[in-house]
């Protein structure tokens, strides 16, 4: 399927949308193999644990013949998108698809095991938190990255803290569930299209004035899949969070708020 439009899942509750508890979406752009590898652990482990899910894998312009690799699979929608947009406008995309009460994602590129997804949602059920992230500073956590990537994943997190003081350590390790009246009511502000959503994501959050986001252990693996991270990347996500400092200054994100 090829669709492109980009639009914010409509208000709800935390109520099951079509029966479905969890809805799990996964941006990839030529990941290779590894998509196939990563989406049938997804699907496994959460049948496991008896939940009612639905996956959506979304293609960011994959050249590499990823997007069939899917095809077929229980349980799992691919939208296969043209043009490469980056990995925030296929989750925009992914979250306009979702039915989920409760709405997660994940990296495709096989550094994470798809049942910390599992672990997540069972903190989010029992604390009813409007987002669980994978926290790799948290005391649980174990790292696989390599030392360069380490160092630059430090040095961006301190530039986050300094400049917008959010209460989160780590925003840009790629699993989180959210609560769907959450991501209802803070994605019609989000603008980024790449690696900077994440950022965006909880600087709107705290914006609303909700801060019941939960830290959780993650244990990254070496990538399976080739980095999408470059220098390039990495110059862009740096000028997107100066853009996204600007519109918070502008109070951009000020506006939503959820009802006490």
């Amino acid at each position: 399927m090829n669709a492109t439009a980009v639009a914010a899942p409509a208000a709800a509750t935390v109520a099951r949308q079509g029966g479905i508890e969890l809805s799990v979406v996964v941006p990839f752009f030529n990941p290779g193999p590894v998509v196939r590898r990563t989406v049938e652990q997804l699907v496994a482990c959460l049948t496991e644990a008896g939940v009612a899910f639905e996956v959506i894998a979304v293609s960011d312009g994959s050249t590499d013949g990823s997007a069939a690799l899917l095809a077929g699979m229980a349980n799992v929608t691919v939208l296969d998108n043209p043009v490469n947009q980056g990995k925030g406008a296929a989750l925009h995309q992914g979250f306009a698809a979702a039915n989920g009460a409760w709405i997660g994602f994940i990296d495709a590129d096989g550094d994470i095991d798809p049942q910390h997804l599992v672990d997540y949602l069972l903190i989010a059920r029992e604390g009813n938190h409007a987002v669980v992230y994978a926290d790799k500073r948290h005391a649980g956590s174990v790292s696989g990255a390599s030392r360069a990537r380490k160092v630059i994943s430090v040095s961006y997190s301190t530039l986050v803290t300094t400049m917008f003081g959010l209460a989160v350590r780590d925003t840009q390790t790629g699993c989180k569930i959210i609560r769907r009246d959450v991501l209802a009511e803070v994605l019609p502000r989000l603008r980024e299209r790449r690696f900077a959503f994440d950022l965006e994501l909880f600087v709107a959050t705290k914006a609303a004035g909700i801060t019941d986001v939960k830290g959780a252990p993650v244990r990254l693996e070496t990538r399976v899949a080739g980095s999408t991270v470059t220098t390039k990347s990495i110059i862009r996500t740096v000028r997107d969070t100066f853009t996204i400092y600007g519109r918070r200054r502008a109070n951009h994100y000020a506006t939503y708020a959820l009802a006490a």
